[in-house]
């Protein structure tokens, strides 16, 4: 008895119960772990929230390497110009003269600016100044025989602006031939950038070969000097010299109807003079004694009048003067080939300048020459 108890306290009831029996045994209870949750609407905005602000940062620090820094304005007021425009460029600002005035300062030296010291501005801004002619005024230095580099930075220096032309000439390239205003003009109070502006007529060799190269044998030519006593002296005769000499050279036939000698002849001796040659084309050449300067052209009718044109085209391409007007003057006795070139006019400082330059001279002749010689040359 006590054996069997002993065979079943070993586990052999284990082994004599039925499958069925073990399946109605209670189950072994886990704990387990809560289920992850769904991202919900709200979530989902705030993610979007928050990756569209981070895009928004990135591009903004992107960008600002590609947008102007905030600069400001430096101090230029007792600074020349020259050191002015390095200092503005240095920290990548422009500066241009927007004014002369007289003052005690030293001519160059900067004495106003706008905008002022401090000013926030962007890479690239310009900055006006204001530049100190001297208690008398800014004096044009004679640049004539200079470099155009050597002429373009002692204006500079004063504040003025350097246009670059360029004239004909066997000069050596670059060289300086007149400039305009010409040398001795006194440039005081301005804030006319046009008055700040010096023409500075250069040396070019692009057409000075070739000026006599038209074949105008034979052709009757009379040039008609009005005599004007200028400072200068007699700019008419001498313009007619040199032009005469020019068409002479591709063997015209020139006739002047006034010599070096005389002073007044009236015009009626002059048509009488020009009849007499049977020319087929005449040059009038004078000088005003009022009224505004700068060369002008006269003929009958400048837009039908052939060798009018030319002129006035050839003088406009070399630039030799500052404004050319069209006029239609002249009486019914002008031939069609008849053009009348005034000079200039004595009462402009501008012109009278022009007058003393050997080169300004030269420069009308040639310019007249190439203008008219190509309708009449044979070899065309």
């Amino acid at each position: 008895m006590t054996e069997d108890r002993s065979h079943i306290a070993g586990g052999s009831i284990a082994s004599k119960l039925s499958s069925a029996e073990l399946l109605r045994l209670p189950a072994i209870e886990r704990e387990r772990s809560p289920r992850r949750k769904l991202l919900t609407g709200e979530k989902i905005t705030r993610y979007l929230l928050w990756t569209l602000s981070l895009a928004c940062i990135v591009f903004y620090l992107a960008m600002s390497t590609w947008v102007s820094p905030v600069l400001s304005a430096p101090m230029l007021v007792g600074l020349s110009i020259e050191e002015a425009q390095r200092k503005l460029a240095d920290v990548g600002l422009q500066g241009n003269v927007a004014g002369l005035e007289a003052s005690d300062a030293p001519q160059g030296e900067v004495i106003d600016q706008l905008p002022l010291q401090g000013t926030r501005l962007q890479e690239g801004d310009r900055i006006e100044l204001h530049v100190s002619a001297g208690p008398d005024g800014i004096v044009l230095p004679d640049l004539i025989g200079q470099d155009i580099e050597t002429a373009r930075m002692t204006l500079e220096r004063l504040g003025l602006v350097v246009s670059v032309k360029q004239l004909p000439s066997d000069e050596p390239a670059g060289t300086v031939l007149l400039t305009t205003p010409p040398s001795g003009f006194s440039i005081t109070d301005t804030e006319n950038e046009d008055e700040l502006q010096v023409s500075v007529y250069v040396a070019s060799h692009v057409l000075s070969a070739g000026l006599v190269e038209f074949a105008l044998n034979g052709l009757q030519v009379v040039i008609e000097p009005h005599y004007v006593s200028t400072a200068a002296g007699d700019v008419s005769f001498d313009v007619s010299r040199r032009l005469s000499s020019l068409f002479e050279a591709a063997h015209a036939e020139v006739t002047v109807t006034r010599s070096s000698r005389e002073r007044s002849v009236a015009q009626g001796e002059f048509d009488r003079r020009a009849e007499a040659a049977m020319p087929e084309l005449q040059i009038r050449l004078s000088v005003n004694t009022s009224g505004g300067g700068g060369i002008v052209i006269k003929a009958p009718d400048i837009s039908a009048n052939s060798a009018a044109v030319k002129i006035q085209e050839r003088l406009q391409y070399q630039q030799i003067e500052a404004g050319l007007e069209r006029i239609d003057a002249f009486g019914e006795a002008a031939a069609r080939n008849t053009v009348e070139i005034v000079l200039g006019s004595t009462a402009s400082p501008t012109d009278l300048g022009h007058f003393e330059e050997n080169y300004w001279r030269d420069a009308v002749a040639r310019a007249v020459y190439m203008a008219v010689s190509p309708q009449f040359d044979l070899n065309r």
